[in-house]
C-alpha cells in the first residue's frame, strides 16, 4: 500500500495537493479490496478515482498551454496512458475482485509518472514562471 509522501511532491502546490487527493481514492479503493467489498462498492470507488484523475489531467495540460510547456505533447501521451491503464485496472478489478497487485501496479505507474514526467515540468515553471512554484501565503 502506497501513501503520499512529501518526496512526491514537485512544488506546485495545486497539482501537489490534487496529487494527494488520487492517493486517497487509490487507498479507498485498496481498502474496499481488502474488505473484499461488492463489485458495486468498488465499481463507485473506481469511478470517483477516474473522474477525479481526468479533471486533474486536464487541470496538468491546461497549465502546459498556459505556461507554453515544450513537452506538453509528450506528457500528454503520459497521460493518455494513464487513462488506458485505468480502463484495464477496471476490467481486471471486475474480473477479479481480490487483484490488490493490480492497485499496486497502477500506483507504481502513476509515481514513475510523477517523479519523471511531472518533476520535469516543476523544474520548467520554477526557471520560467518563478511565482507559480513553491508555496504562498493564502
Amino acid at each position: 500500500m502506497m501513501k503520499w509522501d512529501s518526496d512526491l511532491a514537485i512544488g506546485i502546490e495545486a497539482i501537489d495537493n490534487q496529487h494527494k487527493q488520487i492517493f486517497e481514492h487509490l487507498l479507498a479503493i485498496e481498502n474496499s479490496i481488502a474488505k473484499r467489498d461488492p463489485w458495486h462498492i468498488l465499481h463507485f470507488l473506481l469511478s470517483q478515482l477516474s473522474a477525479y484523475m481526468k479533471f486533474h489531467l486536464a487541470v496538468e495540460e491546461s497549465l502546459h498551454e498556459i505556461t507554453r510547456y515544450p513537452d506538453q505533447q509528450e506528457h500528454r501521451y503520459g497521460h493518455a496512458r494513464i487513462i488506458e491503464l485505468m480502463g484495464e485496472l477496471e476490467d481486471k478489478l471486475q474480473r477479479n475482485p481480490s487483484g490488490e497487485n493490480l492497485v499496486g501496479f497502477f500506483e507504481a505507474w502513476f509515481v514513475r509518472h510523477v517523479l519523471s514526467d511531472d518533476r520535469e515540468f516543476a523544474l520548467y515553471i520554477k526557471e520560467e514562471f518563478p511565482a507559480l512554484y513553491g508555496r504562498h501565503p493564502a
